[in-house]
């Protein structure tokens, strides 16, 4: 059963495969991340760029603490 994303991103690759005047599919950002076997597969890779993306950001800077002088 397709779901809703991966009906948006075959909308959006048939209208930009018209526009182009060939198949847009593979030319994606996030089609490095995808297995055309699978069900979904569109939007099984963008949620792949988005775990990624996710995982590879910079942990947040520690904040030093004030030590009171008594």
């Amino acid at each position: 059963m397709l779901t809703k994303k991966q009906q948006e991103l075959d909308e959006k690759k048939w209208l930009d495969s018209e526009k182009a005047g060939y198949d847009t599919c593979g030319t994606y950002d996030y089609c490095s991340n995808c297995d055309k076997t699978a069900e979904n597969p569109c939007d099984k890779a963008v949620k792949a760029v988005k775990t990624t993306k996710a995982t590879e950001k910079k942990p947040a800077a520690k904040k030093s603490v004030k030590k009171s002088s008594k």
